[in-house]
């Protein structure tokens, strides 16, 4: 844990921490679109930046009163940061399951160089664990399909990322993906070498997130969710096809059999 020194005069609130210092109003002095944020605790902080939790204060048109995290990225950090916003709104347009969502992007008031990002939602994290197998058995086909999914809606977005990371609920099984600060965006319909070295490594991470017992329900979701996108008039490029059949462990053979259907459709 980082080391952490606060004091609190006239509401301003200051962390020294590992990476750097990082100084707050209560409330904000930036408002993030509607909300008025207040009580910031600290979560966490690493390379990209620091975390905390605050509490939006009551606003006229705002009836929700969840808990936003705010991100404060330090001076190096800026672009990452920023571009982790980005990656965020564009796999909330395209209707990525699974993801944490970003509601917008200042200027740290301190220090210019630097931008605060506005995340949703909070995860307690009394209930969350990283590894399928510390869920609750009974759910944690629940995670397996959640992850599956992404994995699916990630490549359809063009998207991915490595150091993957996710928060998982022990009770309910419920999957949150954090922290896309190494996401990057794919050349569409033909993605480069390096896209290509990147979303295999990013499915190899999230397979090596599911036991081995569970691999059967990944396998089905995986026909599942190919299905429904087929089903849609919706393809991924031949490249992506081609990467996922190299995932042997993830298929079975129905999907071994659909995959190969559609690489050979593009062969014609």
């Amino acid at each position: 844990a980082p080391a952490q020194s606060s004091s609190s005069s006239a509401n301003f609130l200051s962390w020294q921490l590992s990476n750097g210092v990082v100084e707050l109003s209560d409330p904000l002095l930036t408002s993030f679109s509607e909300y008025k944020l207040a009580n910031p605790i600290l979560l966490g902080s690493g390379g990209g930046g620091a975390v905390f939790a605050t509490h939006p204060m009551m606003m006229k048109s705002d009836n929700n009163k969840d808990d936003i995290a705010i991100k404060v990225s330090w001076v190096r950090s800026a672009s990452s940061v920023k571009r982790e916003c980005q990656v965020l709104q564009e796999l909330e347009r395209k209707h990525t399951r699974n993801v944490e969502h970003c509601i917008g992007m200042e200027p740290y008031p301190s220090d210019t160089r630097r931008v605060m990002i506005a995340l949703q939602p909070v995860v307690e994290k009394e209930n969350v664990v990283s590894r399928v197998d510390k869920i609750n058995p009974n759910m944690q086909p629940i995670a397996v399909q959640a992850l599956i999914r992404t994995l699916i809606d990630m490549l359809h977005a063009n998207i991915v990322t490595t150091d993957v990371q996710t928060l998982m609920n022990k009770e309910t099984g419920q999957v949150l993906f954090i922290d896309f600060t190494e996401a990057q965006q794919m050349a569409s319909p033909n993605p480069s070498f390096m896209d290509l070295a990147l979303a295999s490594s990013f499915c190899s991470e999230i397979i090596a997130l599911i036991p081995n017992t569970l691999m059967n329900v990944a396998s089905r979701t995986l026909v599942d969710e190919l299905n429904t996108l087929h089903s849609r008039g919706e393809y991924f490029s031949l490249p992506i096809y081609e990467l996922l059949r190299e995932q042997e462990v993830l298929l079975n053979p129905t999907s071994i059999e659909m995959i190969d259907s559609v690489i050979a459709r593009y062969a014609k």
